[in-house]
């Protein structure tokens, strides 16, 4: 009964510690962040993955932005949440599509330093429990529509990185 006492004990102490750390970026991921983004306010930090995820406000969006343990960023993403903020080729490219009936639940404009930018559209489709990931162009090109019902974190890295 001790042994398992002290097992849970030992386990109970690693949880709280890695609890503790979720909230923590090595230094030159914080200095990255600062160079990147240096209006940057309400900072806090998760993991993902093997990257430091650094959630903030910033121009008054919501943003987070990905970064590896030697602090190199690898996506920045901007929380439009509605197409008001989307370029007008988006907006257009979307009222013509199949998905315009649709209810648009988010809309994320993604980054990447060596990448061309895309504008990530959430869509929910009506008298259907279906959501869409539609991945355009700022131009309004669209790259991809997934079906994502179901799926979690679908604008995280797996789906980018």
């Amino acid at each position: 009964m001790r042994m398992m006492t002290k097992v849970f004990l030992a386990g109970c102490m690693l949880l709280s510690s890695l609890w503790l750390r979720a909230g923590w970026a090595p230094d030159s991921v914080q200095v990255a962040l600062k160079q990147l983004c240096p209006a940057a306010t309400e900072v806090s930090w998760t993991r993902s993955y093997e990257y430091y995820v650094a959630h903030f406000v910033q121009n008054g969006f919501g943003m987070k932005a990905w970064f590896e343990a030697d602090g190199s960023w690898a996506m920045k993403q901007t929380d439009w949440e509605t197409m008001d903020q989307a370029p007008t080729a988006v907006f257009n490219a979307y009222t013509m599509s199949d998905y315009a009936m649709g209810d648009v639940q988010d809309v994320v404009l993604v980054q990447f330093p060596r990448w061309q930018a895309i504008v990530a559209v959430i869509v929910g489709m009506p008298n259907e429990q279906v959501r869409y990931l539609l991945l355009y162009t700022p131009d309004g090109r669209l790259l991809n529509a997934r079906n994502v019902t179901g799926l979690y974190d679908v604008l995280g890295a797996p789906t980018f990185l």
